[in-house]
């Protein structure tokens, strides 16, 4: 979905509205727009911003979802976050970005009863479902995922960190190369009976031993400042250092006028 503002005929300003729906059934339609430079502080954002919360709206009608429903902005400068802040919408989380060199992680022994195992195709459901356990009920900005998408996703297999208890998943690490030589740890997650042991700080080192081993000189991490188990406390204890916090903005959409 599409919107735009014009002056005398040219167009001034356009915006687009996408949506999708979140792992607890939260509806998210994010609004994004520019304004022409030239036609700036002329009230033409805070119109443009009405239209695209009007088509949202519209397709929220037509098309419920479980709910609630949000508009979220993610605003780029201080202009726009004035924008968004008169027009209601305050911090929902802060993703925060976080990176260390993988070199000089520590052993660190697994639990009793715990192994690694490499990763093979047979693996791929239970690992799916392993994700979507732990973060089914995240109100933080969580997209579903199938496993139709899961698996069109899948690489670098090679670095994964996957633990095992028995024929159960207890915890796992997703490392993905990036194109600049950086890995990204997409995933972390561990199961509710392993939790409060240690375990996610235990895979961490060996996902960055692993990395080091590889040759990998950057490990990168992306997680939310209010996540419940306290993510970002969890990463700096591995040695992880923040890099960057950007804030996400929305508000319910019955605020929408």
């Amino acid at each position: 979905m599409t919107a735009s503002v014009a002056v005398d005929g040219a167009v001034a300003g356009s915006g687009r509205v996408e949506w999708w729906d979140e792992a607890d059934g939260t509806r998210l339609y994010l609004l994004t727009g520019e304004i022409d430079p030239r036609w700036r502080r002329r009230g033409l954002g805070r119109i443009l911003l009405a239209r695209l919360e009007e088509q949202a709206a519209a397709h929220w009608r037509d098309h419920p979802g479980a709910g609630p429903p949000l508009f979220g902005t993610n605003p780029s400068d201080e202009a726009a976050l004035a924008l968004a802040h008169a027009a209601g919408y305050r911090v929902r989380f802060t993703l925060v970005d976080l990176a260390r060199d993988p070199a000089g992680a520590v052993e660190a022994p697994l639990p009793p009863g715990v192994a690694l195992r490499p990763v093979r195709g047979e693996h791929h459901p239970r690992i799916h479902a392993a994700i979507s356990a732990c973060f089914a009920e995240s109100r933080l900005g969580q997209e579903v995922q199938t496993y139709h998408e899961y698996r069109d996703g899948v690489r670098d297999t090679d670095l994964w960190v996957v633990a095992w208890a028995g024929d159960e998943i207890a915890g796992l690490v997703v490392n993905e190369r990036e194109p600049d030589g950086t890995v990204d740890s997409s995933w972390v997650a561990v199961l509710p009976p392993w939790r409060r042991r240690g375990l996610a700080s235990t895979l961490l080192q060996h996902s960055l031993r692993r990395l080091a081993g590889h040759g990998v000189r950057t490990a990168t991490i992306r997680t939310v400042q209010e996540n419940p188990h306290r993510t970002v406390a969890l990463y700096e204890r591995a040695g992880y250092r923040v890099t960057v916090r950007t804030p996400r903005y929305a508000k319910p959409l019955r605020q929408a006028g």
